[in-house]
């Protein structure tokens, strides 16, 4: 765009505040968003938006998206060992790698499609605006609950050179650096360097092996140069790369189900599940205990009896390796009266995953993943000037993309590795008086199988392969009836297609993990206990979409605007990528076949089951808001009620012995959102957002089943069982009905170059269910955190104390079914108190 263009805006801003009545120190400063394709106040955009500026992201410290969802009415994002909950206004996509996001990030105006993207940490950020909503008309690619856009910052050429660094120690043996360099080369050509890197140690303390949970060490960089070589080209290129690891992770288990309860609520548990009750009775008996502590785990993480010192079981401890690329290439040439714009977008990732998913102090069930992502995007966009009676944009969006994931989930059932108390000399947990060695037994897996296998280790090896491409073109124009009054309509056409090519084989360590076996037992024992078979899917899908969009604005005064909007949107369907499912011939947990048939003898294993493939998602959406200025500058107050409908919600979860997808018929949710904020005198800024949400399945009769329904009947919910779970008219997954946050900044001036600032925020969130099947044993509690921040600032430093969640609240973000342990129940915690300090230098 040209320079005049970006800078209309800042004019814009100052404008305002030299021609209001009150002094500058009792007004709010403007906030610019791009949230429509074009530089708007935030009060004229007539959509639910958030804008949380760079500068405030990094003085309360928040590093990534899952701290930033706190103070956000109605997201909430958060990680778990592989998954990342991504949801809005009670909408999200659920633990299955196969599903895109319901809701989009783009950053700086690049999609980023998997939700590991949004682990990625802050760096270097002018703003991010959160969009509530279907956004199908505007954005490259269409989204189907909200956006959260990411303008990272950017130089302006003609500038002097300046920069940024400041530095942070804080609790865990927390380090942190971060900052910038940028300046011009000449009148035309800017570059900028932004750099981040932190450090800490787990915030959980791990009293099994005697170590934190979660320690982490990230670096970024982030490269962007500025070009305009004339008045109506700007050319701005952009790369940045972000490398993140995590040892360990602050998971726990919570709730072990005692002997009494299991007997009773259990009779059917699996043989695996009694022989991980009966090693961890026996040789760990106060593990309940321990899980009921804040902040304390109880695991091996993998290790088995090592201790930490070399890998028991599978090929990863648990932790994460992660690697993050991104480029963008953005020009903007005035041309014909408005303004062409051309986004060139590449993105990859690689991460190595490993999960201690037993959750025990054994070596008993290890997963490694290794995934690896490539995007490239391309779109072009016209916006015509503006200022007439019918203004637009228009655009047409392609986007590529490959995503590999090569998984294994192993089973260590040797007795010299579960615990270190179980060897050949050891007494048997299952026949007290007899000894192991007595009985010539080196693996549980003898006593399984009747001695037909007496490997120590078995697994399933998954190779996943998918193919997408997309393409749209869309368009909106806005009829300026009146100067107050405004109709914006928009249409989008969408065509996606994806290829899938899976395949997975069993293995145990006599043939060796990584080589297929064909042991009749082993094949017997992976399906009818953990639903895992041998087979090979190929299959492709296709499908198109015309989303329309219409917008009513009225300008009811000056500072007071009211809107009505309409909006479709979709999520195109896939692909699970789950490695625990049965083929389309078999039953859930069967084996059909006799020893020394051949697989293709008893079963197809190139047929998938009807879980395999899921169907599009579709939305309406209505909304109702108004934009207020108040006090003559001095207040804001936002605010939207929304009603939306969806059909064929994708959704995935734990049904006890593996992961399902399924699309719940319908969805319905409805909810107001209010935004406020108040300069109240030249010192006190408060500002306060909340939310009520009501979000539930209208229709959901074969939800999955809760543990307890399961063990009653192993096919709930499927046509061969006799029980289900019907959830029509229950609440959706990550829906807490109420959401806020109150936040106050005062300033205090000691001299002309000297300030004493305080801030802080509270932000609370009711409870909600994190899982599919609504087991109110998974229900997370309602809480809040509060956060404090003091210090000194002048010209160009500052240094400030600060702290985090002050009151130690330990917040659990997710609750689950612990994997083969029926009635046990795991949970993944965020951070508690932190304290530290912190400074600033600019030049």
């Amino acid at each position: 765009m040209p320079l005049l263009f970006r800078k209309a805006p800042l004019v814009a801003a100052i404008a305002f505040a030299t021609a209001a009545p009150l002094s500058y120190a009792q007004l709010l400063e403007e906030v610019i968003v791009t949230a429509q394709k074009r530089a708007q106040s935030l009060q004229d955009v007539p959509i639910s938006v958030s804008a949380i500026q760079g500068g405030k992201i990094q003085s309360a410290g928040i590093p990534n998206m899952q701290a930033l969802s706190d103070y956000v009415p109605n997201l909430y994002i958060a990680a778990a060992s592989v998954n990342t909950n991504i949801y809005m206004r009670g909408v999200g996509s659920g633990n299955n790698q196969g599903f895109e996001q319901s809701v989009g990030m783009y950053i700086d105006g690049v999609y980023m499609s998997r939700g590991r993207q949004y682990r990625a940490g802050f760096m270097d950020l002018e703003r991010i605006e959160v969009l509530r909503g279907p956004q199908g008309t505007l954005f490259g690619k269409n989204t189907v609950a909200g956006a959260i856009n990411i303008i990272t910052a950017s130089p302006t050429p003609g500038d002097e050179f300046s920069g940024s660094v400041s530095a942070a120690v804080e609790s865990n043996d927390g380090r942190l650096v971060e900052g910038f360099l940028q300046g011009s080369l000449s009148e035309t050509f800017a570059a900028r360097l932004g750099f981040k890197y932190r450090e800490a140690d787990g915030y959980m303390d791990n009293e099994f092996l005697n170590r934190t949970e979660g320690d982490l060490d990230e670096t970024g960089i982030r490269l962007t140069t500025v070009w305009q070589p004339t008045d109506t080209l700007d050319i701005t290129f952009k790369y940045s790369n972000t490398q993140y690891e995590r040892i360990g992770s602050p998971s726990t288990t919570k709730n072990y189900l005692d002997p009494a309860s299991r007997d009773e609520l259990f009779p059917n548990r699996s043989a695996f599940a009694n022989i991980a009750y009966a090693l961890t009775d026996r040789f760990f008996p106060d593990f309940a205990k321990i899980g009921e502590k804040e902040f304390v785990a109880f695991k091996d993480n993998g290790y088995g009896n090592s201790g930490g010192d070399t890998l028991g079981i599978g090929i990863n401890p648990d932790g994460t390796d992660e690697d993050y690329d991104n480029f963008m290439l953005n020009v903007d040439y005035e041309v014909m009266g408005g303004t062409l714009t051309s986004i060139t977008g590449w993105s990859e990732y690689q991460f190595i995953d490993g999960v201690d998913v037993d959750w025990l102090p054994l070596q008993f069930i290890h997963r490694d993943d290794d995934q690896q992502f490539e995007q490239f995007s391309q779109e072009f966009r016209f916006a015509s000037a503006g200022g007439e009676f019918f203004d637009y944009v228009v655009g047409a969006y392609f986007e590529q993309s490959t995503l590999e994931i090569d998984r294994r989930v192993t089973l260590d059932l040797g007795v010299g590795g579960l615990v270190p108390q179980l060897s050949a000399s050891a007494v048997s947990p299952f026949l007290p008086d007899v000894p192991l060695s007595a009985l010539g037994i080196t693996s549980l897996m003898t006593l399984l199988t009747g001695g037909q296998n007496n490997s120590t280790q078995i697994g399933r090896n998954h190779l996943y392969e998918q193919d997408s491409d997309s393409f749209a073109v869309f368009g909106q124009g806005t009829f300026n009836l009146a100067d107050n009054l405004r109709l914006t309509v928009g249409l989008r056409y969408t065509e996606e297609s994806k290829e899938v090519d899976t395949n997975q084989f069993l293995s145990d360590s006599t043939t060796g993990m990584g080589t297929p076996s064909e042991d009749f037992s082993l094949l017997k024992i992976e399906a009818e206990s953990f639903n895992a078979y041998t087979f090979d899917f190929e299959e492709k899908r296709r499908t198109d979409k015309w989303l329309p969009s219409v917008n009513l604005q009225w300008d009811v005064t000056a500072n007071s605007m009211l809107y009505a909007s309409y909006s479709q949107g979709f999520k195109s369907g896939g692909f699970t990528d789950a490695d625990d499912g049965e083929p389309g011939d078999l039953e859930q947990a069967t084996f059909p076949c006799e020893q020394g048939q051949p697989i293709e003898a008893c079963y197809d294993p190139t047929n998938p089951n009807d879980d395999f493939e899921f169907d599009d998602e579709e939305v309406d959406a209505f909304e109702i808001g108004g934009k207020h200025t108040l006090l003559d500058g001095g207040m804001t107050l936002n605010w939207a009620a929304f009603y939306t409908q969806y059909d064929n919600l994708q959704t995935s979860i734990f049904k006890g012995i593996s992961f399902g997808v399924t699309n719940a018929a319908q969805s319905e949710i409805k909810g107001i959102e209010v935004d406020m904020l108040w300069q109240a005198t030249d010192r006190l800024r408060i500002g306060a957002s909340g939310a009520w949400l009501d979000a539930t399945y209208d229709s959901f009769e074969d939800a999955p089943c809760t543990a307890i329904q399961l063990d009653v009947d192993p096919n709930c919910g499927t046509p061969q069982g006799f029980t289900s779970n019907d959830l029509s008219g229950e609440e959706t997954m990550f829906a807490p009905a109420y959401t806020g946050s109150i936040t106050v900044d005062y300033e205090y001036p000691i001299s002309n170059n000297l300030q004493w600032f305080l801030s802080g925020e509270t932000n609370y969130r009711d409870d909600f269910e994190p899982g599919g099947d609504n087991d109110p044993i998974d229900t997370i509690d309602s809480y809040s955190k509060t956060n404090l921040r003091t210090g000194l600032r002048g010209d160009n430093w500052e240094v400030m104390a600060f702290g985090r969640n002050i009151f130690d609240k330990e917040v659990i973000v997710q609750s689950f079914d612990t994997p083969v342990l029926a009635g046990t129940h795991s949970q993944f915690v965020d951070e508690g108190r932190i304290v530290g300090v912190r400074a600033q230098y600019s030049f």
